[in-house]
């Protein structure tokens, strides 16, 4: 039922693509029969033109009577064009002008989902799992380096470069060819924020994210496990959406089950080449410890970003109540 109405969701929002297309194409004509009264007689010919091949379809001796027929099109078509760009209009200005060109925002193609149709119950699907997760979305522009500014040089440059490092993750970001991130490093240091950066560029150029801790995500796939038989709609997502973000890992129980799924999601990314960015408060030491070899030399393949500073909260809570005392 889950995964319907994610699918029906994902339909919806493909169809209102189409109906808006078509709308705006509505649209257009009519302003270019009022400024253009020509294009009128030339719109009616293409009309008139396009509803005698169908009646030729029939007709036992279409193939002449189709050729014609097309030829008038074409004629009908470059002149139609060539009065649009005379008037300082692209020549495609009152064709419908769909999002998706395989589908025409049908959804399919052959009969087959398109890959836009794909990618939206993606995109629904994540939507989904984040406002489950009801965590704002932060930005670059609110992420400060003033905080990392009592660091010894050497650390502060490592932080910049950091923050430079996933700026650019985010702008050149590709679903297939983007690399991992391990952001490793003492509550507080900025992996949240800088990983939700990151998920809010993606988000708007419309890439499907999928957001959350460890824990609530491992703890949903076991609730899953047990009352559908075996059967998960989020493993799914979390396997194919075109970004992964685990924050908090290291903080999940660790039983049997968290280790097999953990393993899965690792290398079932891995070999499919999506990329996961991971964030956890554990050491390298402390990771080796818990995980061992099978699931860290899979998370070790990621680029690793060591963290320093102090914990940004509790600086905001210090210079809080330095305000209020003064």
């Amino acid at each position: 039922m889950y995964q319907e109405k994610i699918y029906d969701e994902a339909i919806r929002r493909i169809q209102a693509r189409r109906i808006r297309a078509q709308e705006q194409q509505e649209r257009r004509t009519e302003q270019i029969r009022a400024e253009i009264p020509e294009t009128a007689e030339l719109d009616r010919q293409l009309r008139t033109a396009c509803l005698s091949i169908v009646q030729a379809l029939k007709a036992e001796d279409r193939s002449e009577r189709l050729k014609k027929l097309e030829s008038h099109c074409l004629d009908a078509d470059a002149m139609l064009r060539n009065i649009l760009t005379a008037h300082g209009y692209p020549a495609d200005y009152l064709d419908t002008q769909y999002t998706c060109k395989r589908c025409s925002d049908t959804g399919f193609v052959s009969g087959k989902p398109c890959e836009c149709l794909e990618r939206e119950i993606g995109i629904v699907g994540a939507e989904q799992l984040n406002a489950q997760s009801r965590l704002a979305l932060c930005s670059f522009e609110s992420f400060s380096l003033a905080y990392y500014r009592d660091l010894p040089p050497e650390q502060y440059r490592i932080m910049e470069r950091i923050c430079q490092q996933c700026r650019s993750y985010a702008e050149q970001f590709d679903a297939r060819k983007s690399g991992n991130l391990l952001m490793i490093g003492n509550t507080g240091l900025g992996k949240t924020h800088l990983s939700l950066s990151i998920a809010s560029v993606l988000l708007q150029k419309g890439f499907s994210v999928i957001y959350d801790s460890a824990g609530s995500l491992l703890h949903k796939l076991e609730q899953e496990r047990f009352s559908r038989g075996g059967q998960s709609d989020t493993l799914d997502m979390l396997l194919e959406c075109d970004l992964l973000i685990l924050d908090d890992f290291g903080t999940e129980f660790d039983t049997s089950f968290t280790r097999s799924v953990i393993y899965t999601i690792f290398n079932s990314r891995l070999n499919a080449g999506r990329p996961f960015i991971v964030n956890t408060n554990l050491s390298k030491e402390d990771l080796q410890a818990q995980y061992g070899n099978r699931i860290l030399s899979r998370l070790f393949s990621a680029c690793i970003m060591q963290f320093y500073g102090t914990d940004i909260r509790l600086q905001k809570s210090i210079m809080q109540n330095r305000n209020q005392e003064a």
